[in-house]
């Protein structure tokens, strides 16, 4: 049931997808929701810059894949949501209200309008990564339907430079792809190409194999704090480990890697190795959910 402040504000809003002239401003709103609640709690903001922000914003908006649900009122935006249709699974977010509209429900305005539309493609599956410092989203999300499935923890550093690696460590191929795909679903119990092929062009993912045989991928995103690491999957925690090492020597900056507490010696390795814990975030999870067959590393969305 919806609240009456809800009610109101669908009133008076209209929600559509973003036109290329709303993108500084969505950037804006953005920029500022994440900061505000991020200081308020005493933690550094997601986007380290406004400009980042937008960049991100202008990115989702052209990626094909992501559908934009912006909530306006008098053609100013207000709220902004985005739906990953990649992969098997959907993706949420960002997620953002600007500061003085907040409380006015136009944050589950934006989610019901982005769960109608994953519903109407048929995906089973709906999830997203929720700040655990942040209260207000982790409420309405249960509200919506989804479920706490993992924790999750953001990381931040290198590990030392002598640390072996077992596996062999490369760059992925297109040729991989399918090999990666293969992996993906006996792991995670879905595919993850549209994640992989988006990456491709700008930094290769790396793939771990022991005798020839995959056993473990990450991608790479350069952001100005470093490199984040994932989505990621592997058949243990061995080769994904392998995997953080080899991603470490390949570049000379943090590494900035989201390790599940369901991955507890990957954990209490990059704990003991150099790695500092930033923040802590929950997968959620609206629909089906198989628990990984393996261990992993999510996406910026699941």
């Amino acid at each position: 049931m919806q609240s009456g402040q809800a009610k109101k504000a669908k009133q008076s809003m209209a929600i559509a997808g973003m036109v290329p002239d709303q993108v500084e401003a969505v950037g804006k709103l953005t920029y500022e929701a994440f900061r505000d609640v991020a200081l308020s709690h005493g933690f550094e903001p997601i986007y380290e810059s406004l400009d980042f922000a937008t960049r991100v914003v202008r990115s989702l908006s052209r990626l094909e894949g992501f559908t934009s649900f912006v909530a306006s009122e008098g053609g100013q935006p207000l709220a902004v949501n985005f739906l990953d249709q990649r992969n098997d699974i959907a993706g949420v977010g960002p997620v953002a209200v600007a500061i003085e509209h907040q409380g006015r429900g136009l944050g589950r305005m934006v989610m019901e309008a982005l769960l109608e539309q994953a519903e109407d493609c048929g995906f089973q599956s709906v999830r997203l990564l929720q700040a655990a410092y942040n209260p207000v989203s982790f409420s309405l999300y249960c509200r919506l339907g989804f479920d706490a499935k993992d924790e999750l923890a953001s990381l931040r550093g290198r590990p030392p430079a002598d640390e072996d690696v077992a596996a062999a460590v490369r760059e992925c191929t297109p040729n991989d792809l399918d090999d990666v795909d293969q992996l993906s679903l006996e792991v995670l119990g879905f595919r993850r190409r549209g994640d992989v092929e988006a990456v491709m062009p700008f930094v290769r993912p790396l793939l771990a194999e022991r005798e020839g045989r995959l056993v473990g991928y990450t991608c790479r995103i350069p952001t100005p704090s470093g490199i984040l690491l994932g989505p990621a999957a592997a058949r243990d925690e061995a080769a994904l480990k392998d995997l953080i090492v080899s991603a470490a020597r390949l570049a000379p900056v943090d590494l900035r890697p989201v390790v599940p507490v369901s991955c507890p010696s990957l954990l209490r390795w990059a704990l003991q190795s150099g790695f500092s814990l930033s923040e802590l975030a929950t997968l959620m999870v609206r629909g089906t959910y198989e628990a990984p067959a393996g261990a992993y590393m999510p996406s910026v969305w699941y």
